[in-house]
């Protein structure tokens, strides 16, 4: 490992540091990728380990959570099995377990926390600093004596553009992490340009949806109330019609909330496994386009040039620990 500068070490620690924002997505160390890249191999591995926490740690609290959620509710139905509903209320089972859910919930988030901040009080102390996989992985294809420049890039954007789809996690401002790669490096990278444009594309999707369902909700809200209040001020039979018209809105209001509900269920999980799949099948060097979208996109872009094709190594060493 080089020996860092002080500039080089603020840097640095600025990109790990940045785990407090994580909410907002891995921006930070991606504008510090981008803005350092050529100027320091240090910076630059610091901002990519930094970036793919970031963007990995989201996946993890929220598979962390439901494991979570579905011990929780093991063990519930297990106690169910061996006590009766008195002994459930009156033991302290009922507390232990709304005690390990909340536990989990913010335990993760301050673990989550807490690796970033590692790293920045690792970089700024001159202290080598690496998270577990990503870490190794990457140092090893930056300063490996054997690996040339071009084929560190293609890995590099291979890297930087499965961090693109893995965004999605982050509600409404995941996408701002694809915009900003695909508007620095389109000119840099056809392949990069294609993964940031598509993972941009598709969060867009969830966006719109966000907007429309909380739109929506707005109104189903309001229909909802009016035809509550109909439907009781009109037992009385003065306006039967009415009562009737307002009965039959509340009912449809509450099926399409139903189906809504149920639709959502079935398509949100499909959603993000379909970025998560676009993330890991980047990350090993292959071509990934969404079914549509991706098609759609790339007919408009030229073709990946020769020297952009797949790294020469095996697509496996990305999670390989040397």
């Amino acid at each position: 490992m080089e020996n860092p500068t002080s500039e080089e070490k603020v840097l640095a620690a600025l990109a790990h540091g940045s785990v407090l924002f994580a909410w907002f997505g891995p921006i930070a160390p991606t504008i510090l990728w981008i803005t350092q890249r050529k100027k320091s191999k240090y910076v630059r591995f610091h901002a990519l380990q930094a970036m793919g926490y970031q963007a990995l740690g989201f996946w993890g609290w929220i598979l962390g959570v439901i494991a979570a959620f579905i011990g929780m509710f093991g063990v519930t139905f297990l106690a169910a099995l061996v006590l009766d509903a008195n002994q459930m209320k009156s033991s302290a089972i009922e507390i232990f377990l709304q005690f390990f859910m909340i536990l989990s919930i913010f335990g993760l988030w301050g673990f989550f926390f807490l690796g970033g901040l590692a790293g920045a009080v690792f970089c700024m102390t001159g202290h080598d600093f690496r998270y577990p996989i990503i870490g190794p992985w990457l140092k090893n294809k930056l300063f490996a004596d054997q690996v040339t420049d071009e084929d560190f890039e293609r890995w590099e954007d291979a890297w930087v553009g499965g961090i693109c789809h893995l965004t999605v996690v982050v509600q409404l401002f995941g996408i701002i992490t694809p915009l900003i790669v695909w508007f620095t490096q389109k000119e840099r990278s056809v392949k990069l340009r294609l993964q940031a444009l598509q993972a941009a594309f598709y969060q867009l999707i969830s966006v719109i949806a966000y907007v429309l369902t909380s739109v929506g909700s707005l109104v189903f809200f309001f229909v909802l109330m009016a035809s509550v209040v109909i439907v009781v001020g009109g037992r009385d039979g003065s306006n039967e019609s009415v009562y009737n018209t307002a009965g039959g809105v509340l009912l449809l209001l509450i099926l399409g909330m139903f189906l809504v509900e149920l639709l959502a269920f079935l398509l949100v999980p499909l959603y993000y496994l379909l970025a998560g799949i676009g993330a890991l099948r980047t990350m090993r060097g292959h071509e990934f386009k969404y079914p549509i979208l991706g098609g759609i996109l790339a007919r408009r872009m030229p073709a990946i040039p020769p020297q952009e094709a797949a790294p020469s190594a095996q697509p496996g060493d990305l999670i390989q620990i040397p």
